[in-house]
């Protein structure tokens, strides 16, 4: 829900409702790296690609200030993985794709020279010339998944008031969202990860915690 939203609702401060949202994210950041795990497999596709999250310098141009991520998309399921990665090197991007991808993956991308290092990895590699069409007529390589991906992060990201230094957190939120589709699948999924990053105290615990209290009270 937008924070907007949020406040007319419950008629809290918007400070209280900020708080309250990047709490949630940093529930799906721990979860994401507790339970990350590669995607992909043999006869498996995963389209990949990269995109800029940011402003156009100066509201005109095409010059963009923010942040570069990677991500890859498994067809045919809502797996997916995105990296923010300082910058957009072979070498940075065959790690990301090494530590994220599974090994006998169909891999699917544009052009774009950094993944030209791929098949020399011994990676099943294919390729759509983007400038031409947006299928290859050959071998039926495409990344229309990962593009609409981008599309629909962005959207929701859009107009919305970023608390600074939380990007990763966003991603994260996005990716949960991603494979939790309905509002009931999403509430008892939240429940399940604070449950998991927050485990109840238990009895005695609780117990040993007012004894030491009524002790510094005395």
């Amino acid at each position: 829900m937008k924070i907007k939203f949020i406040l007319e609702q419950l008629n809290i401060t918007s400070k209280t409702a900020t708080d309250w949202a990047s709490f949630c994210r940093e529930v799906h950041q721990e979860i994401l790296i507790w339970r990350s795990g590669k995607i992909g497999g043999p006869s498996i596709v995963v389209e990949i690609d990269e995109s800029k999250f940011g402003k156009r310098k100066y509201n005109r141009g095409k010059r963009v200030v923010g942040r570069c991520v990677f991500g890859g998309v498994e067809r045919g399921t809502k797996n997916c993985f995105f990296a923010v990665v300082e910058n957009r090197t072979s070498e940075v991007l065959l790690s990301v794709i090494e530590e994220h991808i599974l090994p006998g993956t169909t891999v699917m991308s544009d052009c774009w020279s950094s993944y030209q290092c791929l098949s020399d990895e011994g990676i099943v590699h294919l390729t759509v010339n983007h400038s031409m069409h947006f299928v290859d007529t050959d071998t039926g390589a495409q990344t229309q998944s990962i593009e609409g991906t981008w599309s629909a992060i962005k959207r929701g990201l859009n107009g919305t008031n970023h608390v600074k230094g939380q990007f990763d957190s966003y991603m994260a939120a996005y990716m949960w969202k991603r494979k939790n589709s309905t509002a009931e699948s999403r509430m008892e999924s939240l429940l399940d990860m604070i449950k998991e990053v927050y485990p109840p105290r238990n009895k005695d615990k609780r117990k040993l915690k007012k004894k030491k209290k009524k002790k510094g009270t005395k």
